[in-house]
């Protein structure tokens, strides 16, 4: 195990012994006491820490010896390195929490001199979301930096984690949630690296945290928990060297001042997340979440707001999540249908609210699909015609057997289609993806073809009465400019259709027409 060479302080020095204590449960008081002493008087480097625990465990095994106790000693000398890098690690860890403390003391976390950069304000002042905020810039160290467990991307599995586990999740297991480990085991988590962390832990060990993460006066984080929580497993590993880990341990960062209230926050948080940057963005089902939470948020505070006012509404909130007015009243679709479903598979499938969230999440796209088409015939339309086909295309989106998004336009063709519903139901009832994956293949299909025949024989039908209308308007319907008479437009449309038609016009038809 590679540790740092840092100092350990006085304070830390009660707890080494302590720790000494728990890893070997007889220890010479006098041997202690001889230890603490030296401690308390001066501050420990990592080699002189050696060197007092090598010589406690040496008396502790002489004492050992004194009482017959060999399996003792044989233990203690096999085992006393590891046992002295147990408590070295155990004491930096201690020291780390206790300077933690001290530099948040008031509620602040202060910033400090590296590597004779002292803090200063940056210039020119940061413009977040349309608001200047002054900021200080300086350094500490990133195990000071509280994760921000309101933040959108986590929200889900915060609350996945105190439904499993009774508690809100400390800032250890915040990072384990975010490196995707496998003791938060939960459904609608396959323990893929969900946010990337392995990838981005490689990149700062390599280059450092390029972009300051921002934090607020008492050290929460604004921006930047994947960076954090990527610094943090570098530190916490074994596969990086101790070149990478102080690259990490100590990091650039900007801090609101204290006069910052939820707005300037609010504003960060839309500027690092909304607007466009190189960096993980925000999936779109979180922004979406947020939108239409401010949506209903909005809309519960005006009575019956007309189509105008709703209008106006959706403008105030792309101005202030930086957003175009299509984008939000898209988000809000797309939102409501995700609440819908996520309200069908928990009460009526009784699957876990957490397992249907994460495919709610992980499908998003297709419910803007599931959006368009509002009027007769799209696909909207026809899946709130009958609520037992909503609920069967539900199943299918969960159970992930559609093989893309743009499978979900021919719905609506198998609405009313009696052979491509059934198939559609027999995937459902398909336990084997692939194979039902094959069943929507064929419902869609059957549903297409079925509509390019209904299209032949509407066709036939459209020409006809056409032609009769044709054949029955007076004549002065086509005197172009007269009151009342076809448009010039229409007129021109009207040629152009009829010329398409004799160019397919077949030959053996000619014979006989006036």
């Amino acid at each position: 195990m590679t540790l740092d060479s840092a100092i350990i302080p006085e304070r830390s020095m009660e707890f080494l012994f302590d720790e000494i204590r728990h890893v070997v449960s007889e220890v010479p008081r006098a041997a202690v006491d001889r230890i603490q002493r030296v401690g308390h008087k001066h501050s420990l480097t990592e080699q002189e820490t050696r060197r007092l625990l090598a010589r406690t465990i040496d008396a502790i095994i002489e004492k050992a010896r004194q009482c017959g106790d060999s399996d003792a000693v044989s233990y203690l000398e096999s085992e006393k390195e590891t046992i002295m890098e147990r408590v070295i690690l155990k004491a930096n860890q201690y020291s780390t929490r206790r300077a933690g403390a001290a530099s948040q003391s008031n509620g602040r976390l202060h910033l400090r001199k590296y590597k004779g950069v002292e803090p200063r304000p940056v210039h020119p002042t940061p413009t977040f979301h349309g608001s200047q905020i002054l900021v200080m810039e300086g350094f500490i160290d990133v195990t000071d930096i509280r994760l921000w467990d309101e933040n959108e991307r986590l929200t889900i599995h915060v609350k996945q984690f105190e439904k499993t586990h009774g508690r809100a999740p400390t800032a250890d297991d915040l990072v384990s949630i975010m490196r995707s480990e496998a003791q938060l085991s939960v459904p609608g988590l396959d323990g893929n690296d969900q946010f990337k962390i392995a990838d981005l832990a490689r990149s700062v060990a390599t280059n450092g945290v390029r972009t300051a993460p921002v934090i607020a006066y008492d050290g929460t984080l604004l921006d930047g928990n994947r960076r954090v929580a990527a610094c943090l497993n570098v530190l916490n590993s074994e596969d990086f060297s101790s070149e990478e880990k102080e690259r990490v341990k100590t990091i650039r960062v900007w801090q609101l001042p204290e006069a910052a209230g939820e707005d300037e926050k609010n504003a960060v948080v839309v500027a690092l997340n909304f607007e466009p940057d190189y960096k993980e963005d925000w999936p779109e089902y979180v922004k979406a979440g947020k939108v239409y939470e401010e949506w209903r948020g909005l809309l519960s505070l005006e009575r019956r707001p007309t189509t105008a006012q709703q209008t106006k509404l959706r403008q105030a909130l792309a101005r202030r999540f930086a957003l175009t007015p299509t984008r939000v009243r898209r988000y809000i679709d797309m939102a409501e249908l995700a609440a819908e479903f996520e309200e069908y598979q928990r009460n009526e499938r009784s699957r876990d609210e957490y397992e249907v969230k994460h495919a709610a999440d992980r499908y998003f796209q297709y419910f803007d699909e599931l959006g368009k088409g509002r009027s007769s015939g799209g696909v909207n339309w026809s899946i709130n015609q009958d609520d037992s086909f909503k609920h069967l295309v539900f199943d299918l989106l969960h159970g992930g057997k559609f093989r893309n998004w743009s499978q979900i336009r021919d719905l609506k063709y198998v609405y009313q289609n009696d052979e491509a519903t059934e198939l559609l139901a027999e995937a459902r009832k398909t336990e084997d993806v692939d194979r039902a994956k094959e069943f929507v293949d064929d419902g869609l299909s059957a549903a297409r073809t079925a509509r390019a025949q209904e299209r032949k024989i509407g066709g036939n039908k459209r020409i006809e009465t056409f032609v009769k209308w044709l054949r029955e308007a007076p004549v002065e319907f086509f005197s172009v400019g007269e009151p009342g008479a076809i448009k010039p437009d229409n007129m021109r449309r009207l040629y152009e259709a009829l010329k398409l038609v004799e160019r397919y016009f077949p030959d053996d038809l000619r014979r006989g027409v006036n």
